[in-house]
């Protein structure tokens, strides 16, 4: 008995101190799993459209630092991407326009820094585009040659890769007469849409009367009203997006030649000028024209480009050289100079250093990219093809990198960017 007492005992100590330590175990504070948040990881690349002579064998180039494109040659022939078409830098996208594909080619940057295409969208003759202030890119799409009045807006989403709504709109006017987009911008709940009012001819009598802006919700894309100024001519030119820009403040300016070289008949009691529509208002600002005929360009603003704030880099005639007909267009007049305007103030910064050069030959806003304080585009001179880097405070141009291997001229730089968003790690 005394030997099973001793058992007992011991059996109830053992079960005892078991319980006693699982009890001690499960009492101990449980330990919360590390959580590890990284930032996003955000990687950016440079990119180029290389135009050739033939219209399919055009090549887009990817590079790491603008310092790329300012000492030696560019020479993309049979290197890069090769992309035929039109490019459209816009909404962190490069759009390739080809007429012998079904759709526009979108090219966006990966997470390795690599240039990829997306889905293809489907979009006829875009005459007209721009950007949001919600980031997505807004097409005015007209059918070649103006032979239909009925007009397409179009809203993409970059980030989704799809339109998210499109509607038609008849830019016809009167009998046989209609509105062609020229450019296009998004302010707050309103789109504006630069035009010139012409004939439904192939002879383009074109109103050279007033400025016309066509001003629609956003983004219903509803038809607001016209407006329109007989202070100067029609705004814009044809396929260049140049005719009118948002600067940061949020006002807009269209930019209205009166020129041969941007395929008008010149209004001889007209004058080239700027017209101002403030934020918030859909009319013209009736205390606001800048005249740059009677300014000290004493010349003709052919196209304008946004260089943030509130200035604009633009391409002039002067007014005693404005002799050949759409010589904006094509490489056939090196007589076009280049000048930074304040637009508020109207203060002229020429540009310096930068010879007489060609127009844009189709390129249009896409062609000029400006970072840190200065402008980057490629000019065609009487002599060669050349990038120049032009500081927006004092006007200085420097010459950069020579376009060479049958290269006519850039049509294209923007910066590419992919965004990697921070993830959340639980250690283990």
């Amino acid at each position: 008995m005394k030997t099973i007492k001793i058992k007992n005992l011991l059996a109830l100590a053992l079960l005892s101190f078991t319980l006693f330590s699982c009890s001690s175990d499960d009492d101990k504070p449980v330990e919360e799993p590390v959580v590890v948040t990284p930032e996003p990881i955000v990687v950016s690349k440079y990119v180029l459209g290389y135009q050739t002579d033939t219209w399919n064998e055009n090549y887009m180039w990817s590079f790491s630092s603008l310092n790329d494109i300012m000492t030696g040659t560019i020479d993309m022939t049979g290197k890069g991407i090769e992309q035929g078409g039109s490019y459209i830098p816009i909404a962190n996208t490069m759009f390739a326009l080809s007429t012998d594909d079904e759709g526009a080619a979108p090219y966006y940057l990966n997470a390795a820094a690599a240039l990829v295409t997306g889905k293809r969208v489907f979009i006829e003759s875009p005459f007209a585009y721009g950007v949001t202030e919600d980031d997505k890119l807004l097409i005015v799409g007209a059918s070649w040659e103006g032979a239909s009045s009925n007009n397409e807006l179009i809203v993409y989403d970059p980030e989704k890769q799809y339109i998210t709504s499109r509607k038609f709109n008849d830019f016809g006017t009167s009998a046989n007469r209609f509105d062609f987009p020229t450019g296009v911008t998004v302010v707050g709940d309103k789109v504006f849409v630069s035009v010139f009012n012409r004939d439904a001819s192939d002879n383009w009598d074109i109103d050279q009367k007033q400025a016309y802006i066509r001003i629609y919700d956003y983004p219903s894309l509803n038809f607001v009203k016209r407006i329109a100024d007989p202070r100067t001519t029609a705004a814009g030119m044809y396929y260049t997006n140049t005719g009118i820009i948002r600067t940061d403040s949020g006002n807009i300016y269209t930019f209205s030649s009166n020129a041969m070289a941007a395929g008008y008949v010149v209004k001889e009691d007209g004058h080239s000028g700027i017209l101002r529509i403030n934020k918030g208002q859909t009319e013209f600002d009736a205390d606001y024209f800048f005249d740059i005929q009677s300014s000290s360009l004493n010349g003709k603003v052919v196209a304008a480009y946004p260089l943030g704030g509130e200035k604009a880099y633009i391409v002039y005639i002067p007014t005693a050289d404005d002799t050949a007909n759409w010589g904006f267009l094509n490489h056939s007049s090196f007589k076009f100079k280049s000048a930074i305007i304040d637009l508020p103030t109207k203060a002229i910064t020429p540009v310096t250093g930068l010879p007489s050069h060609a127009g844009d030959s189709y390129f249009g806003i896409g062609s000029l990219y400006y970072e840190d304080g200065n402008a980057y585009k490629a000019f065609v001179t009487n002599d060669e093809v050349r990038v120049y880097k032009i500081n927006i405070a004092t006007g200085a141009a420097t010459a950069g990198a020579k376009v060479t291997g049958g290269g006519t001229d850039i049509a294209a730089i923007t910066k590419l960017t992919h965004t990697t968003p921070a993830t959340t790690t639980t250690a283990k």
